[in-house]
Formats: structure tokens, sequence, C-alpha cells
């Protein structure tokens, strides 16, 4: 039984370690100061030899076990038993007139000190033994002084019987003591451990009461799993970094199921393999330490999962400097998906679908930009419309599947024949068109139009009927020193100069006329 309540006893001695660390220095301080009284006391009596012979060796053993062991038991012990030896020394310089009073002020000390029952037991052993050794050496003639009469075992029962109830009540506050310094300092470290992330660290068996005795603890830990509960159910991944160390304390499930659990506990986040670029951590930690608020919020990173995988990424970090250790929150959305559908989306509102050359949009924009270049900074461009000559017939003949396979090939040479500059697009139907940007001339526009309908005249093998076929072209040419004004008239001037085109046979290039000079006015090239 006796092993059991020890036992029980030392699963609190962890947390009140802090607690009897100081009462150690401090029964150092307490005993440096009985010293100077029983010093002061030995002229009295004459005294010095036992001064010397009690009191500085105890000092000095009480020094060593504070340094070297400190708040472990056997100090705590010792430094009880060292205050009942300056008790007993006290007692016995000033002739056994002031034991009993003087043994209670120890022994209130010791239970003030260090909340440990353990501690007030063997004092009080102590100065039992001392007045039952010692006393009884008295009645042998010995001066120690412990009683101030011969009456010894009448005195040593009354001591008995007077200290019981006393000590009993003092061992029993100490209990108490003791479960309020715990739940003190259990707070404490709970609420550190929370502060530093460690939500999801397992709790040690010591450290899972918290009942009614003890309602701190319980609420701090009531507070710790709802603020787990509710890292558990994120649906964002979410780490917590230690910075001092450089190491992730905690994920949440989220964290290990887009990216897997970590590899070992405490891993190191600058040389963790989720990083693509293994300088992204330290870049982060430069930005965000300038950033005025400590916040980095949804930058882009590519992250690995644990199996390799990439993954594109929205990060933030929010850095918090207002705790020690220093520790930021770090959560991560994979985006790879999302970031996918954006470009599908962006593809197919600017790409035609069937030939996978920009479309009327895209289009648009082109032509936009290359006015407003040759309006701004002279930078020539032209554009060239196309429709193609015996396309019909081949959906008639072939069905549209056929037709289908045709354009796909005519967008496939319009992109092979283009520069890389220039922009060929698909008007809709079996009409096309090409931006030429940086075109100096009309002719030299001319000339790229007529290798393209070069190219499209060359025959196209179908491959789902296994057939032959051939389709042309006719092109008209319209360049910005035309003297178009808007998108509009440029699109104009080169649909005229395709109407031109076909109606002079097909299968040719038909350029719009140039702008007339100013040294000779419209009217007059006209009459």
């Amino acid at each position: 039984m006796i092993r059991r309540l020890l036992a029980a006893e030392a699963v609190h001695d962890g947390l009140l370690h802090p607690y009897r660390v100081r009462a150690d220095r401090i029964m150092v301080g307490m005993n440096l100061f009985l010293l100077l009284v029983c010093m002061a006391l030995a002229p009295v009596r004459s005294t010095y030899g036992s001064v010397a012979a009690v009191g500085l060796p105890t000092v000095a053993l009480a020094w060593v076990l504070a340094r070297t062991r400190p708040g472990q038991l056997l100090t705590r012990v010792f430094m009880g038993c060292a205050f009942m030896a300056f008790t007993g020394l006290i007692i016995h310089q000033s002739g056994g007139e002031i034991e009993g009073h003087f043994a209670a002020f120890g022994l209130i000390g010791v239970l003030l000190y260090y909340r440990d029952w353990r501690t007030i037991i063997a004092a009080t052993v102590f100065i039992y033994l001392h007045h039952l050794v010692l006393g009884y050496a008295q009645t042998l003639g010995l001066p120690v002084y412990v009683f101030y009469d011969d009456r010894f075992w009448f005195r040593f029962v009354v001591h008995v019987a007077y200290f019981l109830p006393f000590i009993a009540m003092m061992a029993y506050l100490s209990v108490w003591l003791r479960r309020e310094g715990y739940e003190s300092m259990h707070v404490i470290a709970l609420a550190q451990r929370i502060v530093q992330g460690n939500l999801v660290e397992e709790v040690a068996p010591s450290e899972r009461s918290g009942g009614p005795d003890m309602p701190l603890v319980a609420a701090v830990q009531l507070m710790k799993n709802r603020l787990l509960d509710l890292l558990r159910v994120m649906p964002v991944a979410a780490a917590v970094v230690r910075i001092d160390t450089g190491t992730i304390v905690s994920v949440n499930e989220a964290w290990e199921r887009s990216i897997g659990p970590l590899e070992a506990r405490h891993e190191s986040i600058g040389t963790s393999p989720i990083w693509a670029d293994p300088d992204t951590w330290t870049t982060l930690m430069a930005r965000i330490r300038v950033a005025s608020e400590k916040l980095i919020n949804k930058t882009e990173v590519m992250l690995r999962k644990n199996d390799g995988t990439p993954i594109l990424c929205e990060l933030s970090i929010i850095l918090h400097e207002d705790v020690t250790p220093v520790m930021a929150i770090l959560t991560v959305e994979d985006i790879t998906l999302r970031r996918k559908a954006e470009e599908t989306m962006q593809r197919l509102a600017f790409t035609d679908a069937l030939t996978d050359l920009p479309n009327r949009p895209s289009l648009q924009i082109a032509l936009d930009a290359a006015l407003l270049a040759w309006q701004q900074q002279g930078t020539p461009g032209a554009l060239i419309v196309l429709d193609l000559d015996g396309f019909k017939p081949v959906n008639d003949t072939h069905g549209h599947d056929a037709g289908d396979e045709v354009l796909r090939v005519v967008g496939a040479r319009l992109r092979q024949v283009n520069r890389s500059a220039d922009l060929p697009a698909r008007l809709g139907g079996d009409e096309f068109c090409v931006v030429l940007h940086d075109c100096a001339t009309l002719d030299d526009a001319a000339a790229i139009a007529q290798r393209i309908i070069d190219a499209l005249a060359r025959p196209i093998r179908l491959a789902g009927i296994d057939t032959q076929v051939s389709v042309g072209a006719s092109a008209g040419v319209a360049h910005l020193s035309g003297g178009a004004q808007t998108v509009a008239h440029w699109l104009k001037q080169a649909d005229e100069a395709l109407y031109a085109a076909k109606h002079a046979g097909r299968n040719r290039v038909a350029v719009a006329p140039p702008a007339p000079s100013p040294a000779e006015p419209a009217h007059a090239r006209s009459s």
C-alpha cells in the first residue's frame, strides 16, 4: 500500500518540479539564515562546537544537493530534515525551552515550500528520532538539552501526542496544496502546448486528470479538444510550425489527406520534401518577416505529396511573434484541379473547339492590339481573310465528319505556315483569317497569303473513309497602311479584297487598295 501511495504521488512530481526547484533555492537561504541564528546564540552557552559540527555541514550539503539534484525527492527530504536539524540545534542552544513551537514553525515552512507530504513525514520522523535519541541521552547526563526536565518518557510521549494531530493536518493540507500547484502547472503546461500547436500529440496518462477536483485542467482540456475538433473538420490542410527549431509540430487530417502524414514527428520544415523548390521556405520566411501584418495570404507555390506527385497550391502563413517560442500557422489549398479547370475554361472561351485555333474573341484582341501598335508606335501590320474553295462538295459528298476533318487539317497547316508572331484564327464555318504583326508592306502580306494558299491546296487524305480530297482557298489582304481607322474598317477592307478574289476566279490573292497619298487626294485619283 505504501508503495502504491508513493507511486501515485510520484506522478505529480514532473509538473511540480519548477515549484520545488525554487523551493530548494529558498531552503538553502533559510539554512544559511538559521546558521546565522545559531552562530548568534552560540555565545549564550558556548555552543560553538555544536554549530560547527551540525550547522556548517548541513548548509554545505544543502547547497550541493540544490545544485546537483534540484527538485528531486532526495533533496526535499534532506531539506526538511535539515530544517529539523537546525530546530534541534536551537533547542539545544536554548536549554530545551522552545522546542515545540520552533519545530511547528519548521514544519509549516517545509509544507509551504514543498507541498509534499513525504517531506513532512520525513521531517517529522527526523525530529521524533532526535527527541528520542538525544532526549534519552540527556537522561544519561549528556548536556544536549532536548527537554527542560528529567521526565524523559513523559515529555517524549507528550511531544509525540502534541505533534500527531498537527502532522496529520499538515500532511492533509500538503495534499491539497499539491493538487492546487499541480493544477496550476498543468494548466500552464497545457496552455503552452496549445500555443505551440501540439494539439494532436498523444496525452500522457498522468495528464488525463481534470475531474471535479481540477476544474481548470478540465476546462483547458475541453478547450484543447474543441480546438482539435475544429482543426480536424477544417477542409483546408493546416500545419503548425515552430520557428526557432524549424519543425512541423502538428498537422490536421486535411493535410494528411492532401499531402500525406509527417514522415517523422517534428519534421524539419526547411528541408521537408514537400517543397518542389528547396529554397521555398527560406523565401517565404524572408517575405513574412518584412510584412507589416506578418501575413502572407494565398501565394502560389508548387508542393509535392509524400509520393512525389507535384501539386499547385495556394499557401497562406501567419506568424505569431507574440508567443514564445515563435509559431507560424500554415494553410495549403490544392488548386491543381481548379487551375486546370480555369485553363480549360480559358481555352474554351478563346479557342475554337474543332480546329484548336484562336476564335473570334481572341481575334478581336489581336486586331485591337495591332491597330493600337500602328496608331501609337507606327508598327506595321496586315490582315488576311481566307475562305475555302470547294469545301461544300466535300461536305455534301462525304458528310460533315469528313468536313470537320478537312477543317482540322486546314487549321494545322495554318499554324505550320505562319510565322511565330502571327495569329491564325477561325472566323466560323470555312472562313479563317491571319493577323500579321510587324508586316512591313502590302506586298509582303500578299506573299504570305499566297504561301498559305499553296499550302492549303495540297491534297488532304481523310483517314475516316480512306480517301483523298482537295480544297483551295481565296484570300483578301488589307494592310494597316490602307488607312483603316477602326478594326471594323480594317476587316471590311479585307472582306472586300476577299470578295474580289472570289469574283476573279477563286484560289488566288486580292489586296485592298492602299490609302491615297497626301499629295494626291482621293478625288483626284478617282478622276
